[in-house]
This record gives C-alpha cells, structure tokens and sequence, in this order.
C-alpha cells in the first residue's frame, strides 16, 4: 500500500507520529525531512527504517547515505531516480541536507522531485536546522515529509531516560531521573553515555544500589560537576569555584565547555529568580520553562548568594565572558579565571 498524503494545516508531525504511524505499519513515504538536534533518535529512525524497508540482503545493495556538504543536489537526485538493485525499493540518507540547497536553482530542482517523487525511493534528508519559509521546505511541510526532530523536554525526556535505563538493566529512580535530567539537559547523546556509564558501575558493585547511592554516583560523574561551580558561585567563595574549575581542568574540560555551562546555570537561576518575583510557584515556573521543579534546588545557593541584583551583573559578567574567549589575545584558562573572580566580587551597596 503507498502513502497518501494528508490534509495541508495541523501541527508539525513529530518523532512520536512517526514511530506510531511510518515505523508501525511499514507503509514509508517517498520523502522525510527530519530536522532537529535530535540526531541520536533520528539515527535509530533511519536505522530502523532500513532493516523495516530493506532487510539485510537489500541494505548491501540499496542502501546510500551522501553528505549534503559533499554532494550537489543533481546528484542526489540522480540516485532516487534510479532503479533498486535485486529489491524493491532503495534508502538514500541525505545529512546535512540544507548544505546542498544554497541557490534557487538547486532548491528548484529539489522542488521538481518533491513534486513527483519516485516510489521505490526512500529519500530522507536530516539537518539540525531548516528555514521553513523556502520553498522546497514548504513543500515538504504541506506533503506531510517534514518532521520535528527537536529534543525532548520536561516529562518527555524523564520518561525517555527512564526507558533507556530499563533498556541498560538499570533501576533508576524518579528522583534520579530528574537529577540526571537536570544536569545533563536534552542532549539525548549525553544522558544515554551517562546512563551507560551508571549501569556498569551498578554492574561493576554487583547488583542494584540504593537510591541514595545512585545519587551520590550521579553528581560525583566528571561530566556533571558543572553545578559545583554554581554553588559556590558568591561573594567571598572565589578560591571554592576556582578549585572546583582546577579540578575540571585536570578532568579534561576546557574553558570552551565550562564558559557557556556557566552561563546557562546563571540564566536559569536568574529565570527562576525573576519568575519568583513575579510571585510564580515554581511548578507553575517549570511548566513555563519545560524545567524540573525539583531541578531547581540546585539553583538555590546561586540565587542566595549573588541576590537579585548580583544574578543580573553575573549574566552580564558570563556572556562577556563566551565573547573574550573568542577574542581576547588572554589564553581561555586566564579568560575563565578572571570571569570567576569577577563572578564572586564583593559588590557595594
């Protein structure tokens, strides 16, 4: 059975009506733009597809994944055209597929094969961004070929992390789940390496451990010391933040990836800050922001420390600081360092 379209209008389908529908019932449109950050789910899309689509014999044949930064838009083209080899059908996988789209002529052309696409075809093209207001983009839009590929976040991605845990032998709590959450953020790549991570020290002590060692494991992994910076960050506490900087250091993180950490805890903090200003509890706060409430515990020594007036320079101070660091003729460690001490400066009045 092919696909039919749907009806122009609703919502932007997203990775969820893809599982349900495409990946359920096999019947696979000719085209998919999945677009998003999300490249480990759109990965495990895209695989499943192939073994759903192909199987094993005809992935060694009718499988081609091109480069969009490599290849022009003729030649992608070419290859949906042509005919599988021993198959019925062929997947072509198009990554970063807006590098091939730079001028009209080539985003013509894409608009002529979306017009009429091949039906033994499978053409997916994947990009972390796309500009919906080009045509060729519209055209997928209103075929039903565009899918949201964003992030999870909020009780998605707990629930997300709660599946790959399971999926890893781990029991990992919902207090846990929210901790990991809130420190790693939706970087799915991220929570599934510390998920794994988790699952073979469980493994390594010999079995299931207890809530409370599973937390201590969680803000004791290297990648997650990030907030230790937070919560020292206040007037008089300079040496405290620039030890735990000292020890990243020696962990292999480079200022490059603890200047922007910094600043978004500062953000959030000042978000949260703000919203209680406003008199928003912090659960109506989190369902704003798509934030854990009880995440928000960890911006509390921050908020305490620096006070209304000092989380407003400190936003100043940390964005200052991701501009020095592509600029100044500083090295980056110094650049860091100075921003620390500026950070928790005691401040008049």
């Amino acid at each position: 059975m092919g696909y039919r379209k749907g009806k122009k209008g609703g919502s932007t389908p997203t990775f969820q009506d893809l599982v349900n529908k495409d990946l359920k019932s096999g019947d696979f449109r000719p085209v998919y733009l999945l677009a998003g950050e999300d490249m480990l789910r759109m990965e495990g899309v895209i695989q499943k597809m192939r073994e759903m689509a192909l199987g094993e014999a005809g992935s060694a044949f009718n499988y081609h994944v091109l480069h969009g930064d490599q290849v022009g838009v003729d030649r992608i083209i070419q290859q949906a055209l042509a005919l599988p080899m021993m198959g019925s059908r062929q997947l072509i996988w198009v990554k970063n597929a807006d590098a091939c789209m730079s001028t009209q002529d080539k985003q013509a052309s894409m608009e002529g094969y979306l017009a009429s696409p091949v039906a033994e075809t499978i053409l997916v093209m994947t990009c972390s961004k796309v500009d919906k207001r080009l045509k060729w983009v519209k055209s997928c839009v209103s075929a039903g070929y565009f899918f949201d590929f964003s992030p999870p976040e909020g009780e998605a991605l707990i629930q997300w992390a709660q599946r790959m845990a399971a999926r890893e032998g781990l029991e990992l709590g919902r207090r846990e789940t929210e901790t990991l959450c809130d420190l790693v953020g939706n970087d799915l790549l991220g929570l599934k390496n510390e998920i794994a991570k988790l699952a073979l020290l469980t493994d390594q002590k010999g079995g299931r451990l207890s809530s409370e060692e599973l937390n201590r494991i969680i803000m004791d992994q290297a990648e997650l010391q990030g907030f230790d910076i937070t919560n020292d960050l206040m007037p008089g506490r300079t040496h405290k933040v620039l030890k735990t900087w000292f020890r990243l250091a020696e962990w292999g993180k480079s200022p490059y990836e603890i200047a922007p950490l910094l600043h978004s805890r500062i953000r959030k903090g000042a978000l949260l800050a703000a919203c209680r200003d406003q008199g928003l509890s912090d659960q109506e706060t989190a369902r704003l922001t798509g934030s854990s409430p009880w995440g928000f515990r960890f911006l509390e020594p921050m908020i305490r420390g620096l006070g209304s007036r000092g989380i407003s320079d400190a936003m100043e101070t940390s964005l200052n600081c991701d501009r020095r660091l592509k600029g100044s003729p500083l090295g980056p460690d110094i650049v860091l360092e100075q921003t620390i001490m500026e950070l928790c400066r005691r401040r008049r009045g």
